[in-house]
């Protein structure tokens, strides 16, 4: 056994790294933790979690070795996941997703597909290339995240430290997941928080953000603008694909009660004369509340600003989220104690550091953002 014990076992986590990757440590998917084992350690860590008389103290005691711990740390990353796989997503409903394979910046490749269908080919003529101006290239790559956690050793003799236990495995799953949905809203939001990402929402862009109030007549006008969007390439006219709104907490009840509308009575006046007309609502899109805009976007615009954006899986994905291949889900790790007794043998971790006795663990999470195609884009500061 190593020094410094590693739990990176959820979601193949580091199914793909040696243990090269991680040195002076093992790699817990390397080292068998038999089920006997698990077992107990989840038996204990429920006993004591349930405050159950004594299991405090038969905790602590197990903790003494080596194989316990990995044991412990092991369910406790594989509750994380699964309390992490549970959470909402909902930046997921408006973001494609890519992986990369390193740190390196990743080539993003968007095909604005400014042809439709093959062309004829005459007998024994070479076939046409495809339009290699109907592209685009942007660079995407992930960053690292994470925080470390520290609590005393006093806290753990004290029985105190068991809460902190129980509490872990949401601490960092609930933390990795706001940490993916703030790296997909910041394709929307400026760097800065301040307000709509003029980076991407640009005049250049034909995307520029105006000011339109979110009601149904400025969503329709919206996507009857969508619908005739031409390519820059071609000129021609682009089939837009599925669209959806975006907005933030403040503005559900609003685009709950455009899309509830069935029906839609309007008057017009010509020559002294009125004339009433009744139709369908034809808006017929979706839409997506996203309350991480509502945190994130600390501009003073931010409770009335809504975007329209392409659904993730369809032509000219917009935004884009990236991760680590094998890297996916976060992961926990539990730093050593750093010391040896005297007489030999390696010191738990949770017997406290060589340097002040804290016991340290900390959450890490990969990811990274970029924004894509812009046709089929808009955003209002709603005021």
């Amino acid at each position: 056994m190593t020094n410094d014990i590693q739990v990176l076992h959820g979601n193949a986590a580091v199914e793909a790294a040696s243990d090269a990757d991680f040195p002076g440590s093992t790699n817990p998917r390397n080292y068998r933790v038999s089920e006997a084992l698990m077992d107990k350690a989840m038996t204990l860590l429920d006993n004591a979690f349930r405050g159950k008389w004594g299991a405090d103290k038969a905790l602590a005691e197990a903790f003494s070795t080596s194989d316990f711990t990995l044991a412990a740390f092991a369910a406790i990353d594989t509750e994380m996941q699964r309390q992490f796989d549970d959470l909402p997503s909902t930046w997921r409903q408006y973001t494609d997703t890519t992986t990369v394979s390193d740190f390196r910046p990743k080539r993003l490749l968007d095909k604005w597909r400014n042809t439709i269908g093959f062309e004829q080919v005459p007998e024994l003529t070479e076939y046409p290339a495809e339009d290699a101006r109907g592209k685009d290239v942007n660079e995407i790559a992930v960053a690292k995240f994470g925080r470390r956690y520290a609590i005393s050793w006093e806290a753990w003799i004290n029985s105190e430290a068991i809460q902190e236990f129980e509490d872990l495995p949401g601490v960092i799953a609930r933390q990795a997941n706001e940490t993916e949905a703030i790296n997909a809203v910041s394709n929307l939001i400026a760097a800065n928080r301040s307000g709509v990402n003029t980076n991407f929402f640009k005049a250049g862009n034909n995307n520029a953000p105006t000011a339109l109030p979110l009601t149904l007549d400025n969503l329709d006008s919206v996507l009857d603008i969508m619908a005739a969007r031409k390519s820059a390439i071609s000129g021609r006219m682009v089939a837009a694909p599925p669209l959806q709104v975006v907005v933030p907490q403040t503005l559900k009840r609003t685009i709950e009660r455009i899309l509830a509308v069935r029906t839609i009575k309007k008057t017009e006046t010509s020559g002294g004369s009125s004339t009433e007309f009744e139709f369908d609502n034809y808006v017929g899109v979706d839409y997506v509340v996203d309350p991480m805009l509502d945190y994130w976007n600390t501009g003073s615009k931010a409770a009335t600003t809504w975007f329209v954006l392409p659904k993730p899986k369809t032509t000219r994905p917009a935004v884009w989220a990236a991760f680590l291949r094998g890297h996916e889900q976060p992961d926990i790790r539990v730093k050593s104690a750093g010391s040896q007794r005297v007489g030999g043998g390696d010191i738990s971790p949770l017997a406290g550091s060589f340097e002040i006795d804290d016991i340290q663990y900390r959450g890490r999470h990969i990811v990274g953002h970029q924004t894509g195609d812009p046709t089929f884009t808009y955003a209002s500061n709603g005021s």
